[in-house]
C-alpha cells in the first residue's frame, strides 16, 4: 500500500515542479525590458586607427585646457574647417580653429601655453609655429606624422566673423530603432531634433508612429556598403556596389516605405558606396522623384554625395561633425563646443549623434545654451 502511494506521489511532484519551472520561465521572459535589442555598430570611421584618434583627443583636450587657462571667451572661438581626411590607412577629422584675441602680446602668450601643453605629448605629437602676418600667428599640429590641426590666433580685426542673427544648428540622431525608450527620451528634449531611422530595426514601426504623432522630423538612415564590407556589416536593407540599378531601386523603395512621413535620407556607414558616382546617381535620382532631401554623413573624405546632389537639383546638406564617437562626457562636450564654434563662424552647423544615454545627458546639460545662444532647427531647413 505504501509503495503504491509513493508511486502516485512521484508524477504529482514532477508535475508541480514542472509547472513551477514553466511559471518562473514565463515570468523572467515577460519581465525583461522589451524596448531594447542588440544594436549594431553605429559608425565606421572610428572602428579603426584608435591610436591616431587617441592622440587627436589628447590634442583637443590640451587646446581647450589652454583656452580655459587664458580665459578665452566662447564667443571668440571659431571652427572654420572640420574636414574628413584619409591617409596611410588612417581616417580622421582635420580641424582649423580660429581664436580672436585683443592684441599680439595676448596671442604670443596663448601660443606659448598651447605649445607647452602639446609638447608634453611628444614624440608622437609635433607643433610648428608660424607668423603669417602682422595680424595672426598660426600653429600647425601633427599627430603620428599626420596633419590634424591648424590653430590661427588672430589679434587684429579681419572684418566681422560672426554672421548676423543667431547661428543655426541642426542635430540629427542616427541609428534610431533599437531602443524605444531612448528614442522617446530624445523626443522629450525640448529641441527640434531630427531622428534618422534604420529600416527593419526591432522598434522602427513604434518609434516612427510616435515621432509622427509628435511632429518630429524623420529621416531614413539608409544602410550602404562600407569599405571593410563584409567584415563590417551595414545591416538589413543595405545598398551594395555590386547591385544593379533594378536591385538598388527595389531595396531603396522598401526602406523608404518603412519610414512613413520621412523628409529626407542620410546614409548609415557607406564609405565605399558614397564614393561611387554611378551608384549614388541612381539613389539621388530616386530621392528627387520622392521629393526627399539628402544629408551627406561624410563617412569618407572622397564622398561624391553632396556635390552630386547639388548638381542634380536634389536639396542637400552635409554633416560637420559627429558628436559622440568617444562616449566620455568630456569628449562629447568638446564636440558640442566645436559644433558651436562652427556655427559661430559660418552661421550654420550640422551635428550627428547616436542613441546613447551619454549623448542624451550632455544635450540636457546644454539645453539652456542651445536655446539662448543658437537657433536649433530641423536639418531639412539647411538642405538647399
Amino acid at each position: 500500500m505504501n509503495a503504491n502511494k509513493k508511486k502516485k506521489k512521484f508524477p504529482l511532484l514532477f508535475s508541480i515542479l514542472l509547472g513551477c519551472l514553466i511559471t518562473l520561465g514565463l515570468f523572467l521572459y515577460f519581465s525583461k525590458p522589451i524596448s531594447k535589442s542588440s544594436s549594431p555598430i553605429y559608425e565606421e570611421i572610428y572602428t579603426v586607427s584608435s591610436d591616431l584618434n587617441e592622440k587627436i583627443s589628447q590634442i583637443d583636450h590640451s587646446i581647450y585646457d589652454s583656452l580655459f587657462e587664458r580665459g578665452i571667451k566662447e564667443k571668440d572661438i571659431f571652427f572654420s574647417k572640420v574636414i574628413p581626411r584619409h591617409e596611410k590607412d588612417y581616417d580622421w577629422n582635420f580641424t582649423e580653429l580660429l581664436i580672436k584675441l585683443p592684441n599680439r602680446n595676448y596671442a604670443v602668450l596663448l601660443e606659448d601655453v598651447i605649445y607647452d601643453k602639446l609638447s608634453k605629448l611628444k614624440p608622437s605629437v609635433k607643433v610648428d609655429k608660424e607668423k603669417i602676418s602682422d595680424s595672426e600667428i598660426v600653429c600647425h599640429v601633427y599627430a603620428l606624422g599626420l596633419y590634424t590641426h591648424k590653430i590661427k590666433l588672430i589679434y587684429k580685426e579681419h572684418g566681422e566673423i560672426v554672421p548676423e542673427g543667431l547661428p543655426r544648428i541642426a542635430i540629427v540622431i542616427d541609428d534610431i530603432g533599437y531602443d524605444r525608450d531612448l528614442a522617446i527620451a530624445f523626443m522629450d528634449l525640448d529641441l527640434p531634433l531630427s531622428l534618422s531611422i534604420l529600416p527593419s530595426a526591432p522598434h522602427t514601426v513604434d518609434i516612427v508612429n510616435e515621432a509622427n504623432k509628435r511632429g518630429t522630423e524623420l529621416l531614413l538612415h539608409l544602410p550602404m556598403e562600407p569599405k571593410d564590407y563584409p567584415n563590417l556589416d551595414p545591416g538589413l536593407g543595405a545598398l551594395l556596389t555590386n547591385m544593379d540599378e533594378k536591385m538598388i531601386k527595389k531595396i531603396l523603395y522598401k526602406d523608404i516605405e518603412q519610414v512613413p512621413g520621412l523628409r529626407g535620407v542620410n546614409h548609415h556607414m557607406g564609405s565605399y558606396f558614397t564614393e561611387r558616382y554611378d551608384k549614388m546617381k541612381i539613389v539621388l535620382r530616386e530621392l528627387k522623384r520622392h521629393n526627399l532631401f539628402y544629408l551627406d554623413s561624410r563617412t569618407t573624405n572622397l564622398t561624391v554625395a553632396f556635390d552630386l546632389a547639388k548638381d542634380m537639383g536634389v536639396p542637400a546638406a552635409k554633416k560637420d561633425l559627429f558628436l559622440d564617437n568617444d562616449l566620455s562626457s568630456k569628449a562629447i562636450k568638446l564636440q558640442v563646443e566645436r559644433l558651436f564654434g562652427i556655427a559661430r563662424y559660418s552661421g550654420t552647423a550640422v551635428g550627428i549623434g547616436h542613441p546613447h544615454k551619454e549623448t542624451l545627458q550632455v544635450l540636457r546639460e546644454y539645453l539652456y545654451q542651445l536655446k539662448t545662444d543658437f537657433k536649433v532647427i530641423p536639418v531639412s531647413e539647411l538642405a538647399e
